[in-house]
């Protein structure tokens, strides 16, 4: 059963599917005959960005989110996905202008002196995809100044560096309220992502 609601900002139209197989929210794969490269970046599990240049110079884009719904033990047990589909001339300004600050070569946390990992919390990843060519780089609680503050460590050049790769995309696409507007029009019921349960009541 699948129920359509429509979510319109300015600039971004998406409907929200229920009951989704677990398929639905899989990441894009590189289409080496079609597609020139794709830009994806993703907030944990629960929402994904992704920038396609295709090789006929034309562009695409989708922004996913993904929740799941629970049950009275808060068990989960079916997966809701919104899909907005992201005008081309977003998509191509947006690449060309994360391409222009280093997109292509942010460094994971892992290669990165004194960038702190955590067990729980947000983790925001990028991830570059080309002919020959999968990179990722993954930061934890990026925008957080508190754990580098509290171990009395300097933040690192390159975590910065991947900071502003998300300033750029929040400008064009504030990622936190497009995800708010998904959540505040689910039905009456509760819901998890990202290890949190929350409940959209009358």
């Amino acid at each position: 059963m699948k129920k359509i609601i429509l979510i319109a900002s300015i600039l971004l139209i998406g409907t929200i599917a229920f009951g989704q197989t677990k398929n639905e929210f899989e990441s894009t794969k590189l289409d080496s005959l079609s597609q020139k490269e794709i830009y994806r970046i993703e907030v944990a599990e629960f929402q994904r960005l992704e920038l396609i240049e295709l090789k006929n110079g034309e562009f695409k884009g989708d922004l996913i989110h993904s929740v799941w719904k629970t049950n009275r033990k808060e068990e989960q047990k079916k997966k809701i996905v919104q899909k907005i589909k992201v005008p081309e001339k977003m998509v191509k300004k947006l690449m060309a202008e994360l391409r222009n600050d280093g997109f292509e070569n942010l460094k994971d946390c892992n290669e990165i002196e004194d960038c702190i990992v955590g067990l729980d919390g947000t983790t925001i990843t990028f991830s570059f995809l080309k002919n020959g060519v999968n990179k990722s780089a993954s930061y934890w609680e990026l925008e957080s100044d508190y754990y580098y503050k509290t171990n009395s460590v300097q933040l690192p050049l390159e975590v910065l560096e991947a900071r502003k790769i998300f300033g750029i995309v929040n400008q064009e696409i504030d990622l936190k309220k497009q995800f708010e507007n998904f959540t505040s029009r689910l039905p009456i019921g509760k819901y998890m992502f990202n290890g949190i349960i929350m409940e959209r009541k009358r």
